[in-house]
C-alpha cells in the first residue's frame, strides 16, 4: 500500500507538472500577436512589484532549494530586469506618444545598489519634462525612495508607510544544534568571515558588528541624503520620525510631508485624464511596462561588426552547468572561450551581482579570464554584491567599477563540516564501526570524530586557499599581499570606501563600464550583446534541472520528471558549492 501511494503521487506530481507545460507552450503559440503599438497621448504604467535583478528571470525553480521551500521564499513569478527597465525608461523619454509614467511600487525586493540605480534612471526620465505620478496601497522605505522622485505621490488611505530605519537581524543556530547533537567542524581565515558565526556562536562577533553598523550608517547615510532633497526635510527631522516611530500609516505620511495625499487609485487615474485634457468619460491611454518593452525590444536592435560582451554573473556561484541566475563554473568558463573566440569582440564588461560561493569555480572563471584578457580589456561592473567569489573572479580586470552601496570586498574562505556521530547515535539508535589500513583512512567524513592532526590540515589547506585569494588580488590589483591583507581577512566594504582602499577603480553604473571598455579598446561605436542568452521559461526549467547541454540523455528524463528526480537535482546543486567557500558572510536585506 504504502508504493501504491508513492507511486501514485509521483505520477501525479508528473501530471501536474507536463499540464504546466503544456498550457505553457498553449498560451505562448496564443502570445504571438504583432508588438503592440503606442496610441498618442499615453502614460507608461510602470509597475514595479516583486523582485529586481540584473536580468529578468521566467524560470519558478530558480532558487529552489530546501531552505526556500521552507521559507516559502520559492517564487513562481518573473523578476524585473534591471537594465531592460533602464532601456524603456530612456527611450520612453523621448518617445512623443508618452507623456508621463504612472508609478506603482509594491512589495519591491532589491538591494541598495540597485535601488539607486532604478531612481537614477527616474531622475533621468524627467529631465524630458514629462511627469511621473506616484501610487502604493502601501508603502516601504524602499517605496519612498523611489515614490518621492515623483512630482506627486499619493498613497492609499488605508496603506500602511513603513519609515522606520535599516536593520540586520541574523540567526544563530548553534544551540539548535547542540540540542540535536549536532556539532560543526568550522574552518575560517578573517576575523571579519563571519558566515560561519550562525553555526559556532550565539551572538554577532565585536568584527561583524562593527562591519554591519558601517555598511549600515552608509546605506542610511545615503538614503537620508536624497530622501531629505526630494522632500525638502531636514535629515534631522527624518531621523526624528524614525526614531519615535512617527509614520506608520498612509495619514502620518501625508502628515509629515513624505507623500502629497490620500487618494484612492481611481481618483488619481481621474487626475491624470484631467492633467492631459481627456474628456470625463474617455478611458485614459495607459500601456504596461510589459507591452512597451516588447515595443523598445523591436526599436533598439541593432547590427554592428564591432561588438562589445556583456557578461552577466548573477547570483552564488557553483561547480554547475546553469548560468541561469546561477553562476555556474562549467558553463561560464564555457561562455567565457567562446567570447575568447569571437573575433568581433573587442571588449568585455564583466557585470557581477554575486555573493560569491565554491572557491573552486571561482578560481576555474578567474583562470579563464585571465586567459580572455590577454586578447580583449576587462572591465568590472558592480551590482548590489560583489563579494568573496564575487571580488576573487572581479580582481583581474582592467578597470572596476561599483555603485557607492555596491557590498564588496569579503575576502577570505571558509568551510564547515558537520559531525552527526553523536546524533544519530544518541537519537535515531544508529551505530557505526570501521576497519582501515591507515590512520586516518576514513577522514573528512559527518560520522567521525577528527582528531588534532586531521583539524590541523584542513584548517591549513583553507589558509592555503586565503593566500591564493590574497595572491589573485594583489596581482590584479598591482598591490602587495601584506597590504591586500590589511583590508581583507572577510570584511565587507561599500563600494564608496572600497576606493578609498584601492579595491574598486570608480563608482558608477554598466553604462560607465561600457564606455571605460570601449576606451580600453579604442573604439567609439559597437553594439552591446548580452551573455548567457536570454532563455523562454521551457528553456530555463529545462538547463536548470538537467544542465545546458541539449544532447543530454538526461533531458529525455523531462516527461517523466518526478519528486525523486527534482530532489536528486536538488542535492547536486548542494553538492556544487563545495566544501571551501568564497562567500560574502550573509545576505544583507534592507527594508
Amino acid at each position: 500500500m504504502r508504493n501504491f501511494f508513492k507511486i501514485f503521487f509521483a505520477c501525479l506530481f508528473a501530471m501536474l507538472f507536463a499540464t504546466f507545460i503544456f498550457f505553457f507552450f498553449i498560451l505562448g503559440s496564443l502570445g504571438g500577436e504583432k508588438t503592440p503599438i503606442v496610441e498618442a497621448n499615453s502614460i507608461l504604467n510602470l509597475t514595479l512589484k516583486g523582485e529586481i535583478t540584473d536580468r529578468s528571470y521566467t524560470n519558478p525553480f530558480r532558487n529552489f532549494s530546501p531552505m526556500s521551500a521552507i521559507s516559502g521564499s520559492i517564487s513562481d513569478e518573473p523578476t524585473i530586469g534591471l537594465f531592460e527597465l533602464k532601456d524603456v525608461l530612456k527611450y520612453a523619454k523621448s518617445d512623443d506618444h508618452i507623456k508621463g509614467i504612472y508609478l506603482n511600487v509594491d512589495e519591491l525586493s532589491t538591494g541598495p545598489a540597485t535601488l539607486y540605480d532604478v531612481k537614477a534612471s527616474l531622475e533621468d526620465f524627467k529631465k524630458s519634462g514629462k511627469f511621473i505620478y506616484a501610487y502604493s496601497n502601501s508603502c516601504s522605505e524602499k517605496c519612498l525612495l523611489l515614490n518621492n522622485v515623483a512630482d506627486k505621490f499619493y498613497i492609499n488611505p488605508l496603506g500602511d508607510c513603513e519609515f522606520d530605519g535599516f536593520a540586520v537581524q541574523r540567526e544563530y543556530m548553534k544551540g539548535l544544534f547542540d540540542k540535536l547533537g549536532i556539532e560543526f567542524k568550522v574552518f575560517y581565515v578573517g576575523e571579519y568571515k563571519s558566515a560561519t558565526e550562525g553555526f559556532r556562536r550565539t551572538d554577532m562577533s565585536a568584527e561583524d558588528r562593527a562591519q554591519n553598523t558601517e555598511i549600515l550608517n552608509d546605506i542610511s547615510g545615503a538614503y537620508m541624503s536624497d530622501l531629505s532633497k526630494s522632500t525638502k526635510i531636514s535629515i534631522d527631522s527624518l531621523q526624528n520620525l524614525q526614531d519615535n516611530l512617527l509614520v506608520i500609516n498612509a495619514r502620518d505620511a501625508v502628515k509629515y510631508k513624505l507623500a502629497a495625499a490620500m487618494k484612492y487609485e481611481d481618483e488619481v487615474t481621474e487626475e491624470l485624464k484631467s492633467k492631459l485634457g481627456y474628456k470625463k468619460d474617455a478611458d485614459l491611454n495607459m500601456i504596461s511596462y510589459a507591452k512597451y518593452k516588447d515595443i523598445v525590444k523591436e526599436k533598439i536592435k541593432k547590427s554592428n561588426s564591432t561588438k562589445i560582451a556583456v557578461v552577466f554573473a548573477e547570483g552564488e556561484i557553483n561547480d554547475s552547468k546553469s548560468d541561469d541566475g546561477i553562476v555556474g563554473g562549467e558553463a561560464y568558463v564555457k561562455m567565457l572561450q567562446k567570447i575568447e573566440k569571437e573575433d568581433a569582440i573587442k571588449g568585455v564588461v564583466l557585470r557581477v551581482n554575486s555573493p560569491g560561493g565554491s572557491a573552486f569555480a571561482s578560481e576555474q572563471i578567474y583562470h579563464q579570464l585571465k586567459k580572455l584578457k590577454l586578447k580583449k580589456p576587462i572591465v568590472v561592473s558592480m551590482g548590489d554584491y560583489a563579494a568573496s567569489g564575487g571580488y576573487y573572479i572581479s580582481a583581474i580586470a582592467d578597470k572596476v567599477i561599483a555603485q557607492p552601496t555596491t557590498l564588496t570586498g569579503s575576502i577570505g574562505i571558509y568551510g564547515m563540516v558537520p559531525n552527526l556521530r553523536k546524533a544519530l547515535n544518541e537519537k535515531v539508535g544508529i551505530t557505526f564501526d570501521e576497519v582501515t589500513t591507515a590512520k586516518h583512512a576514513n577522514f573528512f567524513n559527518t560520522i567521525n570524530d577528527w582528531d588534532d592532526v586531521e583539524l590541523n590540515r584542513v584548517q591549513k589547506n583553507v589558509e592555503y586557499g586565503y593566500s591564493i585569494f590574497l595572491d589573485r588580488v594583489a596581482t590584479g590589483r598591482k598591490m602587495d599581499s601584506a597590504a591586500v591583507n590589511k583590508i581583507a581577512r572577510g570584511r565587507v566594504w561599500t563600494g564608496q570606501d572600497a576606493v578609498s582602499i584601492g579595491l574598486v577603480d570608480e563608482l558608477g553604473g554598466l553604462e560607465l563600464a561600457i564606455q571605460r571598455v570601449k576606451e580600453i579598446a579604442k573604439i567609439k561605436e559597437a553594439e552591446v550583446v548580452n551573455f548567457p542568452k536570454e532563455k523562454t521559461m521551457f528553456e530555463s526549467i529545462k538547463d536548470d534541472i538537467f544542465g545546458s547541454d541539449e544532447k543530454s540523455d538526461e533531458a529525455a528524463m523531462l516527461k517523466n520528471l518526478t519528486p525523486q528526480v527534482l530532489y536528486m537535482k536538488q542535492v547536486e546543486r548542494i553538492k556544487s558549492l563545495g566544501v571551501l567557500q568564497y562567500k560574502i558572510p550573509y545576505d544583507l536585506s534592507v527594508k
